[in-house]
């Protein structure tokens, strides 16, 4: 009896650890479908004011920027990387409000996002904003800014001195340390392919940094935005917005940006 109770002890527990295997496979194989929730259907039309243009990605195709021109040549432009599940026609209401400050705007997009063709990754989101980069005339200061998946991107492109300042805004220490806080049971920093690793970029970007997080952001903890608060020192600027979620950006934080450009003589 003893025995075949041991029997069954070892059967159950090796359909446990077949089960667990299998929902580690699933999660590894459709990662990305986790990482990226790209939504492809087309922006419309241009809002008035802005300007569409279709910038070439080398080897991979075209993707869809809107801009607005600063009011002269010495003022900063800010190029917004979109967070996920997001579009460029959702920093539209921000892009106006800066721009009514003199400031540029440049809202970029990725493949497979905004009506783009093609399929996300982490390197080819970075191969994205190097093409959008690229493709702006220098002026001004430009800014980088990332929301949410963006804050990765505008973090690698800092990290490769493609800006002059750098905003994060819902950011992440790592998409993999944002996996381990959902998925505790599985070792994702081991698993994970698109990783986005800002903390580990922090040496690197030796430009001003502001970083605003909400402290009831549900999406991002907001104990990210202190460590990288932390981790940058002197460099960073931490701006908690009390009782504001994921999305910061909907507020009025032309003050809050122009305080800290002032202070940075980002402004000139």
């Amino acid at each position: 009896m003893i025995r075949g109770l041991r029997l069954g002890v070892v059967a159950i527990a090796g359909v446990v650890v077949a089960i667990y295997f299998a929902i580690m496979g699933f999660l590894v194989w459709h990662e990305r479908q986790f990482v990226f929730i790209p939504d492809q259907v087309a922006v419309g039309d241009v809002p008035p004011g802005f300007q569409a243009r279709m910038i070439d990605v080398p080897g991979s195709g075209k993707v869809l920027t809107w801009s607005l021109p600063a009011s002269s040549p010495d003022k900063p432009v800010f190029v917004f990387f979109t967070g996920n599940a997001a579009r460029i026609v959702d920093f539209v209401a921000t892009g106006k409000a800066f721009n009514q400050q003199g400031w540029g705007v440049v809202l970029a997009s990725y493949r497979g996002y905004s009506g783009n063709a093609g399929a996300p990754s982490e390197d080819g989101l970075m191969a994205d904003a190097r093409a959008v980069l690229a493709s702006l005339p220098r002026h001004g200061r430009l800014i980088l800014w990332g929301h949410s998946l963006g804050s990765g991107v505008a973090a690698r492109m800092a990290s490769e001195h493609r800006g002059d300042a750098l905003v994060l805004e819902s950011a992440y220490t790592s998409v993999p340390d944002v996996a381990a806080r959902r998925y505790w049971f599985f070792p994702v920093h081991w698993l994970m392919r698109d990783r986005f690793e800002t903390e580990n970029l922090v040496s690197k970007i030796q430009m001003p940094v502001l970083i605003i997080h909400g402290t009831d952001d549900p999406v991002i903890p907001f104990d990210m935005g202190e460590t990288l608060a932390r981790d940058f020192g002197a460099r960073g600027t931490f701006v908690p917005i009390d009782g504001v979620g994921h999305i910061p950006h909907q507020m009025d934080l032309e003050p809050i940006v122009a305080k800290w450009l002032a202070k940075n003589g980002l402004d000139r």
